[in-house]
């Protein structure tokens, strides 16, 4: 709870736990720390995959981002990397041109994760490729909250269908919608954001209604989720510079639509 003080002191309301979550202020530009001479990657060749805990042997596998070791010398200058090519996208089966059954569909989604996997690995390696020094230890910094946020978010997301077969399907929609976002925000295609005033109103409205719907246990994985998320929307738009309102409107608008829809999907 001291972190959720300190951003409620910071000046950005959003309720914890019945009203009490505060959302931060921007995080300090000082957030120059260096990552462990690691690189988080996403290629095919380098991830791991693991299945979610609630049903291994139905469940999308997740995919834990392998971490390619790279080294950086700040008194020797580098040569810039050059961007690999993209990977190519793999297809949808067959089947997922109208699947009949809930193990089609369960596929279909895993296959549609794998799709937006690789295009967010291409837009990162496409992103990392034009930075370096600092500005990449930032990249890093920001990937590897982005995942944390992802992975506590999806686990929110699944819980209630713990144990169903349509959790899988469940999984995979919400990791494809996560990854499909970062891809937006990395490759500068995300729609321009309203003020910053107005996305963080409608952030803190939908969070509320939310929490109000869920049980403790519940509220509890929200809050977690929703730290997470600040953490990596600070660290992102660290890593973006300019405007710092404006990134952060772009990051909070995808954020309300997944709890808008976690509201509208919980009322049915």
């Amino acid at each position: 709870m001291s972190r959720v003080v300190q951003k409620l002191q910071q000046g950005m309301v959003l309720s914890l736990m019945m009203g009490a979550i505060a959302a931060c202020q921007p995080a300090s530009d000082t957030a120059e720390q260096s990552a462990a001479d690691t690189t988080p990657e996403q290629t095919t060749e380098q991830a791991e995959t693991s299945e979610p805990a609630a049903n291994p042997a139905e469940s999308p596998k997740s995919e834990d981002e392998a971490v390619a070791s790279t080294t950086t010398n700040s008194s020797t200058p580098s040569t810039q990397p050059k961007a690999p090519e993209p990977k190519p996208v793999p297809k949808l089966p067959a089947e997922c041109d109208s699947p009949e059954t809930q193990l089609a569909m369960n596929t279909c989604a895993q296959a549609e994760y794998d799709q937006a996997d690789v295009q967010l690995n291409n837009a990162y390696q496409a992103v990392k490729a034009q930075v370096s020094g600092v500005q990449a230890d930032q990249l890093i910094v920001a990937e590897e909250a982005w995942i944390a946020y992802r992975d506590l978010y999806c686990e929110f997301v699944q819980a209630q269908f713990e144990g169903g077969s349509i959790q899988p399907l469940i999984y995979a929609s919400c990791m494809t919608q996560l990854t499909q976002d970062r891809t937006a925000l990395l490759a500068q295609t995300a729609p321009p954001p309203p003020s910053f005033e107005v996305a963080d109103r409608d952030l803190n409205i939908t969070y509320e209604d939310l929490q109000a719907a869920l049980s403790l246990q519940e509220q509890e994985q929200l809050i977690d989720a929703q730290l997470a998320w600040l953490d990596y929307r600070d660290m992102h738009c660290v890593f973006e510079g300019g405007d710092r309102n404006v990134c952060f409107a772009s990051v909070t608008v995808f954020q309300t639509q997944h709890l808008q829809d976690q509201i509208e999907s919980r009322s049915l």
